[in-house]
């Protein structure tokens, strides 16, 4: 076999015998682009004209949430033992995307305009009208703070109402799930502040009874100011204790802020240890010692109810605050734009879908082209290397 002469002498030229290659077959290669380009657009016009629906909507200005005062009014009264690094937890706004992107939300727009008889889905498959509904539809947030929902579907108004119905349904789910969370929150500081209104009761009246009985009702100054202290302190805790609370509530006991909590928590009950016991008596001194049985059950009593007035002090206005955020009924989401039907298609492309295939086949006809040019060059460059090729093959193939 002789070496093709439509292949120039010079070795260093690769691409000049690759041009003169393709222009040798030129007539293949538009053929290839033609054909493509034909079964793309009898493809491209037979498909179905999808149109796209858009709603946009702006999220509802971000205001503190009860959790979020917790940790504002502790931030502070910690940053005094160097606690200030507890972080504030979530935002307490649920993602409207979440919400959104949901298996729910989906389930209820597939039953809703009963997307598996109009995506044909053959076997009903919840799961394949889910994934169809995915594959038609996108939420997205705005660099102007807005989110928008778009649907695409074969029918304008279905598209529509898709799109607006994915708008309503959000704003059920997130208005319910803010309900339930104020609910939820109504009750645990109902819970702590009741508690903590019970206990200081019940040590102001036996306060009361305790002076009456021993006539006593007053301490020294420096004893006084003992109490204080150990009663900010023990204050401090109990808060701390609220709010860790309401952290392992809402995040979990494994999160990190709930973990950063849970460790100021120790912090100040170290410094309680303080004002407990011997530790208490060396901080107040000799006055302290000769103290009669009296005098420091005054001390316990007073001590703990200041506590407790500090805590019910903090308690109070968290709750009152629960007390108006459960009774707020209002609608969370305002729309900007309601979705309205189409009046062009989205979808298909049709001379991209043509150009693209098009050119497409032709890039892959003329490297089949040049592979086949270039092996029938080696096979006459070499031609008994060729052969014992050409003889494994058929070896192969017979056994």
């Amino acid at each position: 076999m002789q070496v093709p002469e439509s292949y120039p002498e010079e070795q260093n030229r690769p691409f000049i015998r690759s041009i003169f290659v393709l222009l040798r077959h030129w007539r293949f290669l538009v053929v290839s682009f033609l054909l493509a380009a034909i079964v793309a657009a009898v493809f491209a016009f037979t498909s179905p004209n999808w149109y796209k629906a858009s709603a946009t909507f702006l999220p509802p200005q971000r205001q503190k949430s009860l959790f979020e005062q917790v940790a504002t009014g502790l931030s502070s009264t910690l940053k005094t033992f160097g606690l200030s690094g507890i972080g504030s937890g979530s935002s307490g706004q649920y993602s409207f995307l979440a919400i959104l992107k949901s298996k729910s939300m989906g389930e209820r727009i597939v039953k809703e305009f009963d997307l598996i008889h109009v995506y044909d889905i053959r076997d009903s498959s919840m799961e394949k009208a889910l994934q169809a509904l995915r594959n038609n539809s996108e939420f997205e947030f705005t660099e102007v703070g807005s989110v928008v929902i778009s649907v695409w579907d074969t029918d304008p108004r279905r598209a529509a109402d898709m799109a607006n119905a994915f708008f309503k349904n959000l704003n059920e789910i997130s208005t319910r799930m803010n309900a339930t969370e104020a609910r939820s929150n109504r009750k645990f500081m109902e819970l702590q502040y009741n508690t903590t209104m019970k206990r200081l009761n019940a040590l102001e009246d036996s306060f009361a009874v305790f002076q009456k009985r021993t006539k006593l009702y007053s301490l020294p100054e420096q004893i006084q100011a003992a109490v204080k202290a150990a009663g900010d302190v023990q204050a401090r805790l109990s808060l701390q204790k609220v709010y860790l609370g309401i952290l392992e509530r809402r995040l979990g006991p494994d999160d990190a802020d709930v973990q950063t909590a849970r460790v100021a928590v120790e912090e100040l009950e170290k410094q309680i240890k303080g004002f407990q016991g011997a530790d208490l008596k060396a901080l107040l001194g000799t006055d302290f010692n000769n103290l009669p049985d009296e005098a420091v059950t005054y001390f316990r009593l007073y001590r703990e109810i200041e506590v407790l007035s500090k805590l019910q002090g903090f308690l109070l206005p968290m709750y009152q605050q629960s007390l108006i955020e459960e009774q707020k009924q209002m609608t969370m989401l305002v729309p900007l734009d309601i979705a309205r039907p189409p009046e062009s298609k989205d979808r298909p492309h049709r001379s991209i879908i043509i150009l693209l295939t098009g050119f497409s086949v032709l890039v892959l006809s003329m490297a089949l082209v040049l592979i086949r040019e270039r092996l029938r060059y080696y096979a006459a460059l070499y031609p008994g290397e060729w052969k014992r090729v050409l003889d494994a093959m058929k070896f192969k193939k017979s056994s």
